[in-house]
């Protein structure tokens, strides 16, 4: 009866102990998902911004093209 209940207390203890390490991996778990959320959307931010620094800088090389046809329509005079 005794190691009955000597099996028993350890069983219980490495449950409890495993239970408690499974928490605190749900808790991990959970904030690196919150992490990779935060992430993502840091990302996609920058990806908009990049986007829009692209078009402008497309816009900004076509009207320096239109400027610099103008001057060779000038000097070709």
């Amino acid at each position: 009866m005794f190691d009955d209940d000597k099996v028993l207390t350890t069983l219980t203890s490495k449950v409890n102990d495993l239970l408690t390490k499974y928490d605190e991996v749900c808790k991990d778990n959970e904030e690196l998902h919150n992490q990779i959320v935060t992430l993502k959307a840091q990302n996609e931010a920058k990806s908009n911004q990049i986007m829009r620094l692209e078009e402008e800088l497309n816009k900004k090389t076509n009207e320096a093209d239109d400027v610099l046809k103008k001057i060779e329509a000038v000097l070709n005079k």
